[in-house]
């Protein structure tokens, strides 16, 4: 019967430490944008489901949502002048922001996250 050494060596021990702390920073420099969005997608929804909504232009559904996403503490989340677009049919009119985010997470590395969020107005 041969007897084996069973447990964590050190390269072991500190690669799996590696990987929690590169697991970690991810999640806790990313966590924060993804909520950002939801924000931004509460937003949509809000001034999508006003019955008036059908009717605005673009000018005001961009004060309508900056009104809602500074109760929100998310005012600076994006530049809805540039980000935000209407697009109307002749049944449907959506709100649609398109923005991009760049998170710095370590040196030279950074993450580019690219949000398309696009919501119904209900008529």
């Amino acid at each position: 019967m041969i007897n084996a050494q069973r447990g964590w060596t050190l390269w072991s021990l500190l690669g799996t430490g590696a990987l929690v702390v590169v697991g970690a920073l991810l999640f806790m420099k990313l966590t924060p944008v993804y909520l950002d969005n939801y924000k931004l997608q509460e937003a949509m929804h809000s001034v999508a489901e006003d019955p008036r909504a059908a009717d605005w232009g673009r000018r005001q559904i961009i004060r309508e949502m900056t009104n809602v996403l500074y109760i929100d503490y998310g005012s600076e989340i994006v530049d809805l002048k540039s980000a935000l677009s209407v697009e109307k049919t002749a049944a449907q009119t959506f709100i649609k922001v398109e923005y991009e985010v760049l998170v710095p997470l370590a040196y030279n590395v950074s993450a580019l996250m690219d949000f398309n969020n696009k919501v119904e107005i209900i008529r």
